[in-house]
């Protein structure tokens, strides 16, 4: 038979308080928008218009996973993936095409996203969506197209089709934690939780330990807490990336902020100390101020740079109206974090 056209793709979905939406096709929106509902199913097929050709499809459920690591596996021509009468949300989705005509064509797929918008287009198998962070999917488009026609246009909020929680990729991030040498430094506990440093919607991933708790009290920050930050992580590009992350030891400790900000307050001998501040933007540390303590002779404060090159003397007035702006977060909800 000779192809009359191009495939068509169909698509429902099951919503939260709603049940089946009716078939949307090529791109159209099936879900819902600015109503914070979850997906919960999803059935996908195809009109070949006679080509060699059909649709596999899989979803990363709540408490489930992805289902071609369960006993579910991949659903295909209309068939469901998901769940019905769960309340279990669907967080991400995979779309292959087969047979003998599937190199001919592209299957695109864009998701919107709980806490993130819509993300950028996935194809071909990819993943879109979130794994890790609990957050549902609330709507879908998809399309075929001719191979190498390219990406549909339209509203993208964030960049990446994909983004899984760094916590869920341990195995690649426990090198860094080994290069650390926490545990053989540090007996004790290390802790996580998650906090949108970068305003982003992406909440990081941060990394705590307990410290020896320090006995003097007569500069800011220092003997407030005996738990510090240790590590931050992004994902990037489906890879984990540290933003933040040293062995400090005893003589710089890493806080955060009420604001999110992030504290860092060392001391280079008995008579030297430093303070300075960050904040993340996107995938960037920025510094935002140093103030420095000499008592040597005296109290003698100064701004400086990044670099530590000076920028001017203070008054103790002065620096204690920098130190003032900030404070130090106290309410954070540690977990254990599990090796």
């Amino acid at each position: 038979m000779t192809a009359a056209s191009n495939p068509s793709v169909s698509y429902r979905t099951h919503v939260q308080n709603e049940g089946w939406q009716g078939w949307e096709k090529d791109g159209t929106m099936s879900g819902t928008s600015a109503k914070g509902l979850r997906l919960e199913g999803i059935e996908v097929k195809l009109d070949t218009q006679g080509y060699d050709l059909g649709i596999n499809y899989q979803t990363h459920i709540q408490n489930i996973g992805w289902e071609a690591d369960t006993e579910r596996g991949w659903k295909s021509n209309g068939t469901m993936s998901g769940t019905e009468g769960l309340s279990y949300r669907l967080e991400a989705i995979q779309i292959k095409l087969t047979g003998s005509d599937a190199s001919k064509f592209d299957v695109y797929y864009q998701v919107h996203a709980q806490n993130m918008g819509w993300l950028g287009w996935a194809k071909n198998g990819e993943s879109a969506g979130t794994a890790g962070y609990g957050y549902r999917l609330e709507a879908i488009n998809i399309v075929v197209v001719p191979a190498g026609t390219g990406a549909p246009s339209g509203v993208v909020d964030k960049a990446e089709p994909f983004y899984e929680n760094p916590l869920s990729l341990y195995p690649s991030i426990a090198s860094d934690i080994e290069e650390l040498n926490w545990k053989n430094q540090y007996i004790g506990q290390l802790y996580y939780y998650y906090e949108d440093l970068s305003n982003d919607g992406i909440p990081e991933l941060i990394i705590g330990r307990p410290v020896k708790p320090q006995t003097f009290t007569k500069f800011p920050y220092s003997g407030e807490l005996d738990q510090q930050v240790s590590l931050i992580y992004q994902i990037t590009n489906g890879t984990p990336t540290i933003v933040l992350g040293r062995d400090a030891q005893i003589r710089g400790r890493y806080y955060l902020d009420a604001n999110n900000y992030i504290i860092d307050f060392g001391s280079g001998g008995a008579a030297y100390h430093g303070w300075s501040y960050y904040k993340i933007n996107g995938y960037d540390l920025n510094f935002i101020e140093a103030v420095h303590l000499d008592t040597s002779n005296g109290e003698v404060y100064s701004l400086r740079e990044k670099n530590e090159k000076l920028i001017k003397y203070l008054t103790k007035s002065e620096a204690y109206g920098i130190f003032n702006k900030y404070s130090i977060k106290s309410n954070i909800d540690w977990s254990p974090l599990v090796f």
